[in-house]
């Protein structure tokens, strides 16, 4: 019988312990695992729609999900940058994902409801870091934090106003961007940025924000007239550095441990679900200093490009410079 430590109950801890298979001792450790968090949305789109699948969760995701194809996104000023077709992204309520993913649990993973205070003490046979971008585990094995400041700080926020109107668009401009999305079930999903900076408190941010958007298109100012601070994260925003391997001894990272990224593109939850799923068939498929090294090979490269290339959106998204902006999206149709 081997031994997997999984440090943090997340999208990638949770979808990975679904995975492992008989002959796996299993112990999940999440300190915030009674938390209920404001049910902001994750885009899911394929490669995690096959993670849900190979779980069995495809059904209950598609019947909790809204499917989205279309989007708008708009200048400061109300004008049309580009018409996004094709997307193939299904929002999903975050704490709706990770109720499917707690039930799908075997019922030989043992969970902790605690901090851990270092992994070094863990043992096993497999210590796994899905503690996100402050990741534990990856500052004891690979001798420093992964994490790097973004410049900006971001507030998401749902509100159960019917404003579907203003659906499905991102604003941007120089002080900020400010995405609306409809959720599942009605209502909206909202978020925005701003340049780095500490708030007081929600209130205090929301009221900054408002202040930011009184002028301009109208969907910002009439969603943030509803918005309240029960229902909206402050957050700032952080990547991960390169971290050279996945794997150290019997330590591997997933999900925002090895890539955490800027939500430009709504590629970190998605990936995070593809790394359960590779590291999970490799566990499955043979000895586990083998199957580490496979994971390692397909993993390493591929969400480091869509980490830079979420930055690199984030930048032209609040740039200053109007005509560089216009000019990245004029290829596109704006009808």
């Amino acid at each position: 019988m081997r031994t997997a430590h999984i440090v943090g109950g997340g999208v990638s801890g949770l979808a990975l312990a679904g995975f492992l298979g008989r002959g796996w001792d299993i112990h999940l450790h999440e300190a915030d695992w009674d938390a209920r968090p404001v049910p902001t949305l994750f885009g899911i789109q394929a490669g995690g729609r096959r993670t849900l699948e190979a779980l069995g969760l495809g059904a209950a995701f598609r019947s909790e999900s809204l499917q989205i194809s279309e989007g708008l996104l708009r200048d400061g000023a109300g004008r049309v940058l580009a018409r996004v077709r094709g997307a193939d992204v299904q929002l999903i309520p975050r704490p709706v994902l990770i109720g499917l993913l707690r039930d799908r649990l075997p019922s030989r993973v043992s969970v902790h409801r605690h901090t851990v205070v270092t992994s070094r003490d863990l043992g096993g046979d497999l210590v796994v870091g899905a503690d996100g971008v402050h990741s534990l585990v990856r500052q004891e094995h690979w001798g420093r934090s992964g994490a790097r400041p973004l410049p900006a700080t971001v507030l998401r926020g749902v509100i159960d106003a019917d404003l579907s109107e203003h659906a499905l668009q991102e604003i941007w401009r120089a002080d900020g961007l400010f995405g609306i999305t409809p959720r599942p079930g009605g209502g909206v999903n909202w978020f925005a940025t701003v340049p780095r900076q500490r708030f007081a408190g929600r209130d205090e941010a929301l009221d900054a924000l408002r202040a930011r958007w009184d002028r301009g298109p109208a969907g910002p100012a009439e969603i943030l007239r509803h918005a309240d601070a029960e229902n909206t994260l402050v957050n700032d925003l952080w990547e991960s550095r390169w971290p050279g391997r996945l794997v150290r001894g019997h330590a591997v990272l997933i999900g925002d441990a090895a890539h955490a990224m800027a939500p430009n593109l709504g590629r970190g939850a998605n990936e995070s679900l593809v790394d359960a799923l590779v590291l999970g068939r490799a566990l499955a498929a043979g000895a586990t200093p083998r199957a580490l090294r496979r994971y390692e090979s397909t993993r390493l490269i591929s969400p480091q490009l869509l980490r830079l290339a979420s930055r690199t959106m984030l930048g032209v998204a609040t740039t200053r410079h109007e005509r560089l902006r216009s000019a990245a999206f004029a290829p596109l149709p704006k009808g």
